[in-house]
């Protein structure tokens, strides 16, 4: 994210701020202690020092001071790393630093200066940051950069020695079981709703889409998605295109036909009740219940209101408007506009690749009805609908009704979405006092991928509407999640406080004190939705680090979710001692949320390779993966060749000419930097890590470009136990195979000076051994693990 020249740290611009200098000088242990007499915020972060000081910072001397300006109103953005001064010359890592976490803006509501303290991890040596607050700040309200390429413009190549990559592999393990599925499987649900009958070779889906399974329907939107990118990526066989188009193009038929039953009678001039908001309960009831029992379910389409469309009928929606909750009861619901949200997605994933104008019509037809009801609710209760635990999980609905106002150019969408706005976290409350758009933690403790499509949607409201609260909102929760909430594998969820594997932990920073869930961490589908995330906020800022953040989550947890030989995929990822992976839905009859996304994540792995300009002046290479570009538009193909990440290179070969900056991500983890050749001749620059270097701008016929980038072991330590470490080869997390659970941390004896002094073994393969102890990317790990190791 940095680069130091002349001792001043350059950081990202924080929202609402502009651009601004962190100052560093260095601060002795003794000096810190009596840093701040006045408006000093002590550490609320976890006390993790010990007799013993951990990892580096027994080596540590001193450690810098900062200074930092903020906007009156908004906490600021600390760095959670900085640069130390350790004793013998050692050059160690950058240090972690935990700051205060407050959950309100109390401290920045009057202009003025004060101090924070934050504690080294592992040591007795504190930070200091002195904090301007200002009111002169402007809202930082940045233009869209860039955009991804459809998914029909890049195709997955094998390697540079002739190999299918992972990527390929897993992506044809889903698009083979994929042609194979039943349409009528995930459109049984729906016609049981309806009351219609089911064609012949029918069947139910099973798991969360069972018939007394108040989420059915669910998996319907994400099958909806995967066909649509199968089919859009699938141009290299154009039978198996036909196929998901057929697929596609018949799920979209039958779920039209059904969408225009509701609200319209029977018979000519029957009775019917064509308004959504006055849905009456099921004939011969009294009121309102989620019974999808066989015995129990209406099937009164005609009195659900025009435009209804789901696997079950209209009363979960209505219940959550009058504060049910999550559970098992008929009085009970599980979450209606998740399971909408997913139908809503998927149906215009469809449109945007096949141009399919049903599609578009059951969606603006559902709108139109969520409109009808929402636009009746008061604020208040809309509040404690978003924040009620599950039964208030809407999935992205804010995202699908901005993305459908800037399809059909309806501002009445716009207003639905911003009916979805989780007031709580977004604001803090209905007077917008604080929260995320003012750089608040309010996140701490939630259910995570309740939440985190919430910000994908604030991301959306900001495309189409230009609010910037909407950007602050999005960027804050990012940056929070990815530093203070973040497994080595990408994952953000698994607390035992409070005892959840699917929540963040109750305070940022405490993955050793309250993450490790015992239940498992790392929900797949929430790092599905933070890739989706990052890959969103980069066409807005394309910084390295998001790209790094992305590729770290796109190897080492989605393409680690997969099951050696079939499509079945995690659910949780447990990261504890001697874990194992549980693998599910090898033949898609059966999801959970996380099965579902795996859907979409095993079916676009092409869609981040590559981004562009707008004004098509610059090519983006963000990943190092054997694929081939086809730019329309400067008449240009871009052929990567390379066999990353057993080899530290890769190759880019460019047919066709122009001129257009090449922008190639120098990734974090390439400490050195890398090394540049122009048809074989090196190329001279500060190519330093984490930046994104330009390469070129005029480009002929055949030009090849050849990029080095360094692999090299180095330990990621918690932010709050130095003492215990993941792993990594370059971005790749190394995991120790294990024969039997642990019940302890296994320990790996390493140089401080060169941690890879004593690892041996086939870089190529990426096979490596410690102490007897065998080491495997966690992506080629399906047995028993160890990722997380006691340093000695």
């Amino acid at each position: 994210m940095c680069r130091v020249q002349n001792r001043i740290y350059s950081f990202l611009q924080i929202p609402f701020l502009s651009a601004f200098l962190l100052f560093i000088h260095p601060l002795s242990a003794q000096d810190s202690t009596a840093a701040g007499e006045k408006n000093v915020v002590k550490s609320e972060a976890a006390d993790v020092s010990s007799k013993e000081k951990q990892g580096y910072s027994a080596f540590l001397i001193s450690v810098p001071k900062i200074e930092v300006k903020t906007a009156l109103g908004h906490l600021p953005r600390l760095p959670r790393y900085l640069e130390g001064v350790y004793n013998d010359g050692l050059k160690g890592p950058k240090l972690r630093v935990l700051w205060p976490a407050p959950t309100d803006n109390a401290q920045v509501i009057n202009t003025g200066d004060y101090e924070v303290i934050g504690k080294i991890a592992g040591s007795d040596l504190q930070a200091v940051a002195r904090i301007e607050v200002v009111d002169d700040l402007a809202p930082n309200s940045p233009q869209k950069q860039l955009v991804s390429f459809p998914l029909h413009r890049v195709t997955l190549n094998y390697d540079i020695q002739g190999n299918p990559t992972q990527f390929m592999m897993n992506r044809d393990k889903f698009l083979n079981t994929l042609s194979q599925t039943n349409p009528d499987a995930f459109l049984y649900m729906f016609r049981d709703a309806f009351g219609q009958p089911q064609p012949e070779g029918a069947f139910p889906l099973g798991v969360w889409d069972s018939r007394d399974t108040k989420l059915r329907g669910h998996a319907t939107g994400h099958y909806l998605s995967a066909l649509a990118q199968a089919y859009a990526g699938s141009g290299y066989d154009i039978d198996f295109q036909a196929t998901f188009r057929q697929k596609m193009e018949y799920m979209v038929g039958e779920l039209y036909a059904l969408s225009q039953l509701s609200g319209k009678p029977v018979e000519e001039h029957g009775s019917a009740v064509n308004d959504p908001a006055q849905v009456p309960p099921g004939l011969g009831k009294t009121d309102f219940n989620s019974d999808l029992t066989e015995e129990g379910i209406r099937h009164d389409f005609w009195n659900w209101g025009a435009g209804f469309i789901s696997a079950y009928p209209p009363d979960q929606f209505i219940m959550l408007e009058r504060g049910a909750k999550y559970g098992t009861g008929d009085d009970k619901i599980w979450a209606p506009y998740y399971t909408l949200h997913k139908l809503l997605a998927g149906l215009m994933d469809v449109h945007e690749v096949s141009g399919n104008t049903h599609a578009l019509e059951i969606v603006t037809g559902m709108a139109d009805w969520v409109h009808a009801r929402l636009s009746r609710v008061p604020t208040e209760t809309l509040i404690g609908m978003w924040d009620t635990y599950i039964a208030g999980e809407f999935g992205g609905m804010n995202e699908a009704m901005a993305r459908l106002s800037g399809i059909t150019g309806d501002a009445k969408y716009l207003d639905v979405a911003r009916m979805f706005d989780n007031i709580t976290v977004f604001y803090g409350d209905a007077n917008h006092t604080h929260g995320l758009a003012k750089n608040v933690d309010t996140f701490r403790g939630l259910h995570a991928n309740q939440h985190i499509p919430q910000m994908l949607g604030a991301l959306e409201l900001y495309e189409q509407s230009g609010n910037p609260e909407y950007f602050a909102v999005a960027d804050n929760f990012w940056h929070k999640a990815t530093s203070d909430y973040m497994y080595s594998i990408g994952g953000v969820a698994g607390a035992q406080n409070p005892t959840n594997p699917e929540c963040f932990t109750a305070q940022p920073s405490t993955l050793f004190e309250n993450g490790f869930s015992e239940g498992g961490q790392n929900e797949t589908c929430a790092t599905y939705n933070m890739l989706k995330l990052s890959g969103n906020l980069f066409t807005y800022h394309p910084d390295a680090e998001i790209m790094d953040y992305y590729e770290r989550g796109l190897y080492n947890h989605i393409l680690a979710s997969v099951a050696e030989d079939t499509p079945a995929n995690t659910y949780h990822v447990p990261l504890r001692p001697g874990a194992e992976k549980h693998f599910g839905n090898p033949d898609m009859t059966g999801f959970t949320c996380c099965n579902g996304t795996a859907l979409e994540s095993n079916t676009k792995f092409q869609n981040s390779i590559y981004y562009k300009r707008r004004d098509d002046s610059a090519l983006y290479v963000n990943l190092f993966i054997p694929a081939t570009l086809e730019w329309e538009e400067r008449g240009v193909k871009i052929i990567q060749s390379t066999a990353f990440p057993n080899e530290g290179h890769t190759e880019l070969e460019i047919q066709g000419s122009g001129d257009f900056d090449l922008m190639f991500r120098v990734p974090g983890w390439a400490i050195s930097g890398i090394q540049v050749a122009i048809n074989g001749q090196p190329l001279a620059g500060d190519f330093a890590s984490g930046t994104y270097a330009n390469l070129g701008n005029s480009w002929k016929n055949g030009d090849v470009v050849t990029v080095t980038l360094p692999m090299e072991f180095r330990l990621e330590p918690l932010m709050d136990n130095p003492n215990i470490a993941s792993l990594f080869y370059g971005p790749i997390l190394l995991a120790a195979q294990e024969g039997d659970e642990r019940s302890d941390w296994r320990t790996l004896t390493l140089n401080p000076e060169n941690i890879g002094a004593n690892i041996q073994g086939n870089a190529y393969h990426l096979q490596f051994q410690l102490d007897e102890v065998e080491l495997l990317p966690f992506y080629m790990t399906y047995g028993r693990h160890s990722t997380y190791f006691k340093l000695n």
